[in-house]
């Protein structure tokens, strides 16, 4: 992002829903409500067969998954307090739906949805192969991916030891297409709040400008592009930056109107995705 922006020490109350990548955990937020202001209020969501939930199945139908999560996460929001959500990579997915699911069967609606490491779900690619695929297909795009140590990646046994987990979140992501959580699933109303993309500079995911711009076609309301030093997995290698971002992302979101009118209609051509460290906004 361009010029100085100070990050706030306190936030009014907020509930931050953090949900991880293909084949992680939740701990990848584990420093997170140490180093956001005071005021926000972490929920680490785990799906089953990952971390603490290991000894679970891992899902591989997303209507079940989004079905659980809701149930989960209804649980652990407050009408009191406002809410956000951020999704790394898979994560982004299930953050999304998870979205849709809250608003269609409960009327809840997040201050904000921060949205890391993956294309718009519009753009995404069909691949229904990762259930079967081989050991070798497996490693292969683990290796592209980055974030694996090579010394785990050519460890036999440990590969084996993930793989449920992996075809599994692999799955989800190749087969993924928007819920029909309430009427016709392809004409469903965009999100109301802000959306902030969160992309790593290296990261060939998300490399294609246009795939990343297509998130300003979910919400209605602004939707703006933060790119870090880093590959898929740059939240590790930028802590601090991404922090500050979500700070005074949260802050933004938190000061605006909670019933914000429809914003003016988008222009249909994308605007080019911003240079590394500035943002776009629609």
């Amino acid at each position: 992002m361009s010029g100085f922006v100070a990050v706030p020490a306190v936030l009014p109350p907020v509930r931050l829903v953090c949900l991880a990548h293909a084949g992680g955990s939740a701990m990848l937020y584990r420093r997170w409500a140490q180093r956001l202001p005071r005021g926000v209020q972490v929920v680490l969501l785990e799906l089953p067969g990952h971390g603490s939930r290991c000894r679970l199945p891992a899902h591989t139908e997303w209507l079940a998954l989004i079905d659980m999560l809701l149930d989960e996460v209804t649980d652990q929001l407050d009408d009191d307090v406002p809410f956000a959500v951020f999704g790394h990579s898979m994560g982004a997915l299930v953050g999304f739906e998870l979205i849709h699911a809250l608003r269609a069967r409960h009327g809840l609606e997040p201050v904000w949805f921060g949205a890391s490491a993956s294309v718009a779900p519009s753009r995404r690619n069909r691949e229904t192969h990762w259930l079967n695929c081989t050991h070798e297909a497996m490693v292969a795009r683990l290796r592209e991916l980055g974030g694996t140590p090579a010394a785990l990646l050519d460890d036999r046994d440990f590969i084996d030891f993930v793989l449920p987990v992996l075809r599994a979140d692999f799955h989800l992501c190749g087969t993924y297409a928007p819920l029909a959580t309430c009427g016709d699933a392809t004409v469903r109303e965009p999100l109301a709040c802000p959306v902030g993309v969160f992309t790593g500079c290296d990261d060939r995911a998300t490399a294609c400008a246009e795939d990343v711009a297509a998130w300003r076609d979910e919400t209605r309301g602004t939707c703006t592009l933060h790119r870090f030093e880093g590959g898929h997995f740059y939240l590790d290698g930028t802590p601090d930056s991404v922090m500050a971002c979500v700070a005074t992302s949260l802050a933004g979101a938190l000061a605006q109107p909670t019933a914000a009118e429809p914003a003016a209609p988008k222009p249909a051509t994308p605007k080019p995705a911003a240079t590394k460290g500035e943002a776009w906004t629609h």
